[in-house]
């Protein structure tokens, strides 16, 4: 909506609507907020008409919001809910609001929790934080045990009220020496103790050659010209095998323009050698690339001499990616099902995953701890890891187009709580949680 329709609403329809949004029914908002029923409803439908669009749809047992209540709610549910912390009674001087007592997901509560809640915490605010599983903190919350809770999946039923809080994305990851392993993703490989012309770090011959024994210059898999050209003439990719490279075919591993010897597709014939040894086009020998340069097996960025990779890494393309190389590696998972690496799996790649976790760690900072250290792979919250992908440390394995995604809710009893504080908690969190 709007934030010029949303200022010409009457304030006390927005405050009828926060309590119908959150009890759930008509009748629960008239005894959260001491009015009639009727009362209630003809509101909602003076805001109904207002806004020119449906809110709730009616139910033989209370409503349910449509999405254009759920987008009012998460917009207006904070500033109201300070406006009635400030219009509240003032305690007598000297004594304490009582500690909000918060729950939700350890990770998400030492990462982002409770650094954004540091402001209230230094202005007095006292925390009482537990951590655990949703379904039991759920649970707990119906019980009166907590205030809030930050819960992975919405709550079903009309006991408790959730709105939106943030979204955490699914990512593949591995440390960089298994990276480069499964996919040729990592470090460079210098020219340091390496080979003249280039050698891969299996013992290859000068020139480049492959792990297949191939003659000088880099002969591709299927022993075509030295300077690694296909048929065609084209570049592939012609990484050894144990270094977890593939010899490209049309539309696999091919990357036009960027084979090693730097040829471009545009070229046919070759500047690679013939069977007897002979340049095609009268190149020097040491397998030149196309533009006559003296360069042995140069990379798909053109470097020199010495086998370096464009950028200190071989590209891979998108959906490339064969999750069945993963089947040697540990899984390092949260629990013994698996449940974000299954969900990962079925998302991802349309199958089931059928695994046995290597090790499991109730913490996905411990899952992190162990992946970066190199004990196998796992999936895990980009938030999480997005330090370490971005130094290096880990690798994201794939990166999908359209990765798996999960929203947290921020949930609490229906109804004003009697401390003051916890208004200004959740208030807090969901205008923090707009930029995590």
């Amino acid at each position: 909506m709007e934030t010029a329709s949303l200022a010409s609403l009457d304030l006390n329809l927005l405050r009828t609507f926060l309590a119908v949004y959150r009890s759930g029914s008509f009748t629960g908002a008239a005894r959260l907020l001491g009015l009639s029923q009727p009362t209630v409803t003809t509101q909602m439908r003076a805001l109904e008409r207002q806004t020119g669009r449906e809110l709730f749809e009616r139910l033989p047992r209370g409503v349910t919001p449509t999405p254009v209540a759920d987008e009012l709610a998460a917009r207006i549910a904070a500033p109201l809910d300070e406006l009635a912390a400030v219009a509240g009674p003032t305690p007598p001087a000297g004594t304490r609001a009582e500690p909000v007592h918060l729950a939700g997901p350890a990770e998400l509560l030492c990462t982002r929790v409770l650094p954004a809640l540091a402001p209230l915490i230094a202005e007095g605010v006292r925390l009482r934080v537990a951590t655990g599983l949703t379904d039991p903190l759920l649970d707990e919350l119906r019980a009166g045990r907590h205030d809030l809770v930050i819960a992975t999946t919405r709550p079903r039923g009309r006991t408790l009220h959730a709105v939106p809080l943030t979204d955490e994305e699914f990512v593949l990851v591995a440390a960089p020496t298994w990276a480069e392993r499964l996919t040729g993703r990592g470090p460079a490989r210098d020219a340091e103790g390496e080979g003249a012309g280039g050698r891969e770090a299996e013992g290859d011959g000068a020139g480049g050659r492959e792990a297949e024994g191939d003659g000088a210059g880099g002969w591709d898999a299927v022993g075509e010209g030295a300077a690694g050209r296909d048929a065609e003439g084209r570049g592939v990719v012609v990484r050894g095998a144990d270094a977890g490279g593939a010899v490209g075919s049309e539309g696999e591993g091919r990357f036009p323009g960027q084979g090693p010897a730097g040829q471009g597709s545009e070229r046919q014939g070759g500047a690679g050698r013939d069977a007897g040894g002979r340049e095609a086009e009268g190149a020097g020998a040491g397998a030149r690339d196309a533009e006559g340069e003296g360069a042995a097996r140069r990379d798909a960025g053109g470097e020199g001499a010495g086998g370096r990779r464009a950028e200190g890494r071989v590209p891979t393309l998108p959906g490339s990616f064969d999750p069945a190389v993963l089947h040697e590696v540990p899984l390092i998972t949260y629990a013994e099902d698996l449940p974000i690496a299954r969900r990962y799996w079925r998302h991802v790649f349309g199958r089931r995953l059928s695994r046995t976790a290597a090790v499991t760690v109730p913490d996905l900072r411990g899952v992190l701890a162990a992946v970066a250290a190199g004990a196998g792979f796992s999936v895990l919250p980009r938030y999480l890891c997005q330090d370490l992908l971005a130094s290096g440390a880990l690798v994201a394995l794939l990166e999908p187009e359209d990765p798996p995604i999960n929203t947290g809710f921020l949930v609490q009893r229906p109804g004003a709580s009697d401390n003051p504080d916890v208004a200004r908690v959740r208030a807090l969190l969901l205008r923090a949680a707009r930029s995590w």
